[in-house]
């Protein structure tokens, strides 16, 4: 629905227009006297434009445009009027009018363009308000990201930085315009970072590198930049995010595997893990040297392919059990008059609570 503010001082010219432009249903119609009580209005409620007569007494329509512009209300405005002076309309298109109609052609057809004039100037408006809205909210997103996001050409020249990536440069009271990448990084850098931007902008495909730089680390994910126009790829927007700590967590990781991975190799014991089946997922070296095996085609063998049934069965009920309660179990047992120790311990997915395997240790013990 489009609410409009109709200012004429010919009372009976009101009632017409306004009929003719409410009889579709998709506007609405306030009308005003004069530019004074329609000035009023304004101040009281919200139109989505204003069609107003150019001669009137006091205040004409130029003067009535001139001040609500000046009052910073910005709405589609149209003169609608007889005088037709050359003049006039450019007095009013200067003054900010978005449309100039002549009054006493074919009611009809004046009528139709009328309503054609406002429709047009109001969809404008919204255009633009969405757009404008759309830019700021866009704008306020990359600048309150923790993340660097800048546009670069194939040359690699910044064509747009957020405050972030300016901080990270050390460049936050300088202008980015006319800056390269290559001003701001090393020449191996730059190197790599336009053979990158190349191969985006000849692909139109997105890529993402990691990098380190100074010491930290990042990730960063290069997008082209498509002109709908030519239906070229012109530029590249990179989203550059640091994951340092995310680095030093995985080397940590690595190196608690690799300590476990040593542990669980120079023990004397055995140690292997098992899903619900007796498959084996898992051996060390101890213990397979205790059952002949010397590769690892072991994976998904069953235990009683190693083992006699009586030991197999008595094996199979341990993990059942294990499986079953979700708690670890403890037994000893004999092979060939040798006595062992061995605890069954689940692993339980923290996800689910689930158990996907089940770690033995096997210790063998004086009888």
């Amino acid at each position: 629905m489009i609410k409009i503010l109709l200012v004429d001082d010919q009372e009976e010219l009101l009632d017409i227009t306004r009929l003719f432009l409410e009889k579709g249903g998709d506007i609405t119609v306030d009308t005003a006297l004069s530019a004074q009580e329609a000035l009023t209005m304004l101040s009281q409620k919200k139109y989505d434009a204003i069609v107003s007569d150019y001669e009137m007494p006091s205040m004409d329509g130029i003067e009535f445009l001139k001040i609500i512009k000046h009052d910073g209300i910005e709405k589609p405005f149209i003169i609608f009027t007889g005088r037709s002076r050359e003049e006039i309309v450019i007095e009013a298109l200067n003054s900010g009018a978005d449309f100039y109609l002549q009054k006493g052609t074919d009611p009809k057809v004046q009528f139709a363009e009328l309503k054609n004039m406002i429709q047009q100037a109001v969809l404008r408006k919204r255009i633009e308000e969405a757009l404008l809205q759309s830019e700021t909210n866009y704008r306020t997103l990359v600048e309150c990201t923790e993340d660097s996001i800048y546009m670069v050409d194939r040359k690699g020249r910044y064509l747009f930085m957020n405050s972030h990536h300016k901080n990270r440069l050390g460049i936050a009271n300088s202008r980015d315009s006319g800056l390269s990448y290559t001003d701001l990084h090393s020449s191996e850098e730059s190197e790599r970072f336009i053979t990158l931007v190349r191969e985006v902008i000849s692909t139109s495909r997105p890529l993402q590198d990691e990098y380190q730089h100074d010491g930290r680390w990042f990730v960063r994910t290069m997008s082209p930049v498509k002109n709908a126009i030519v239906e070229l790829t012109i530029a590249v927007t990179v989203v550059s995010t640091e994951i340092t700590r995310t680095k030093h967590l995985e080397q940590a990781l690595s190196n608690l595997e690799a300590q476990y991975q040593i542990l669980v190799e120079s023990t004397q014991d055995s140690i292997y893990s098992v899903n619900r089946e007796c498959r084996y997922l898992y051996m060390n070296s101890h213990h397979k040297t205790r059952l002949g095996i010397t590769d690892e085609d072991y994976q998904g063998r069953r235990y009683h392919d190693y083992h006699s049934p009586d030991a197999s069965d008595r094996f199979s009920r341990a993990i059942q059990q294990v499986f079953d309660g979700k708690k670890s179990l403890r037994e000893q047992y004999n092979i060939d008059e040798r006595s062992f120790v061995r605890t069954f311990s689940p692993v339980i997915n923290t996800a689910t609570g689930e158990i996907t395997s089940v770690v033995v240790v096997s210790i063998e013990i004086n009888g």
